[in-house]
């Protein structure tokens, strides 16, 4: 086990946040961690942005309040400045949790050869209150394929697998993490994506998020990204397998769970039933339809962030 302090860099995208900016910095600054550079691209914020990045400005590496060409771009620039060992990225709604960094950097300590480092998320409301524990352990490509949400404030990459892959791909506005996510998992072995057993991140859900402002894009950009992949000649041949259950649940299922918690019900009936009809599992096909009616049933239907 190496017992040098990596140096981590972590990159906020910000655009008319204010509201949760300060939060979002303050848990990055608070971390207490030895080696850390903190960058923040604000997009030409119209609301206070501006002013809540100028009062922490002193600690932080960079920072910049300008035009982009959106969250793939500002991140990239912000990696493209980064010195870290390690790369994360965190939306000004997000925040890391108390010692996510120290946990992060034992996990490469303890895994020279990791490419990547994710943990559990907890998802809070616009107030901060706790929604749900998201559990992390067991995850791996096939949890992608199959619509399962990675957590994106809570991944971390090492500088190997960010000189491999690149940055995000800036045409894509809302499947970008999924995107880079998918692409990580493919290029490297299994046991290089390590798990640590520790919250990393706080995942805001509230009604400002992309998933509940444009739902009806989403699954432009999953497909799109589930496209690319299945085209690949070089996929593993049971992942090839699993195509039409990764259209149900990533595409379909996803693009109804966003309109019923959009409050477009029609929406959200049209693609319930082409995610059950297009789902080869009954099992699965019996947990859309129980989705569908506990909305019916004015149950609560958690909001999700994608």
């Amino acid at each position: 086990m190496s017992t040098a302090i990596p140096l981590i860099s972590i990159v906020t995208p910000s655009f008319n946040q204010a509201e949760y900016l300060e939060a979002c910095i303050e848990s990055v600054l608070g971390q207490g961690y030895a080696r850390m550079e903190y960058i923040v691209f604000d997009g030409g914020s119209s609301d206070s942005s501006r002013a809540v990045i100028e009062k922490h400005a002193p600690r932080l590496a960079h920072w910049a309040s300008e035009k982009d060409r959106g969250q793939a771009n500002a991140v990239n620039k912000g990696w493209a400045r980064a010195c870290g060992e390690i790369l994360g990225w965190l939306n000004s709604d997000d925040q890391l949790a108390p010692g996510a960094l120290e946990h992060v950097a034992h996990a490469l300590r303890s895994n020279p050869t990791t490419a990547m480092i994710y943990g559990d998320i907890r998802e809070i409301d616009a107030h901060g209150r706790l929604l749900h524990l998201k559990h992390m352990a067991g995850f791996d490509v096939r949890s992608l394929l199959l619509g399962k949400n990675m957590g994106q404030p809570g991944v971390f990459i090492t500088r190997r697998a960010y000189q491999a892959l690149g940055g995000l791909d800036e045409q894509l506005h809302y499947a970008l993490d999924f995107d880079y996510f998918l692409r990580a998992w493919l290029a490297f072995p299994a046991r290089e994506m390590v798990y640590s057993e520790s919250v990393l991140a706080l995942s805001r859900l509230w009604g400002g998020t992309k998933s509940t402002q444009a739902a009806s894009r989403f699954g432009e950009e999953y497909r799109l990204v589930l496209d690319r992949t299945f085209a690949q000649a070089d996929l593993d041949p049971q992942l090839k397998e699993l195509r039409q259950a990764s259209y149900a649940r990533a595409v379909d299922f996803r693009q109804a769970r966003l309109h019923f918690e959009s409050r477009r019900a029609g929406e959200g009936w049209r693609w319930l039933v082409r995610a059950a009809r297009r789902e080869p599992q009954p099992v699965e096909k019996l947990r859309m339809l129980w989705f569908g009616a506990r909305y019916l049933l004015g149950l609560h239907v958690p909001a999700a962030k994608d």
